[in-house]
């Protein structure tokens, strides 16, 4: 049974790879087929440019809009990594007045009487949902054979 199990497992697996690599290939000629086509563009933009204006002008020109287009771009990505400041704890209107608190910020981090101060304790160890799962999957096997 154990042996069967590992079997699907390892079809699935190999099923699921072989997805992700196709789809990264896709990727990849894509993004080479779009900077192919960017590099064209900007080619036949210099052309016609170059024919009505100065070739030097014609490239100062693509130059200040490839770099307003990549400052743009900069700008938009630095917006989205900055943290955003969380929202306030109760939507009423409470939360629109300034409510003075009623302790000091630093007994803030001081904890209640008759609790003990420390690290809180870890969430799980591996033997424990090594435990759950092996325990889980004896369960399955008992109730399939069951059925």
């Amino acid at each position: 049974m154990l042996r069967l199990l590992l079997g699907l497992l390892g079809v699935e697996v190999r099923h699921t790879v072989r997805r992700a690599t196709t789809t990264a290939l896709l990727f990849f000629f894509a993004a080479l087929l779009l900077g192919a086509a960017i590099v064209a563009f900007l080619v036949a933009g210099y052309i016609l440019l170059a024919e009505r204006y100065d070739p030097i002008v014609a490239a100062f020109i693509i130059g200040a809009l490839c770099l307003i287009g990549a400052l743009i771009l900069f700008i938009v990505a630095y917006a989205r990594t900055r943290r955003r400041a969380p929202p306030p704890a109760y939507g009423g209107l409470g939360s629109l007045m300034a409510v003075p608190p009623t302790a000091p910020p630093a007994a803030a981090n001081v904890p209640p009487p008759g609790v003990a101060a420390g690290p809180p304790p870890p969430p799980m160890a591996a033997s424990t949902v090594i435990a759950v799962a092996a325990g889980a999957a004896l369960l399955g096997l008992i109730l399939g054979r069951r059925i």
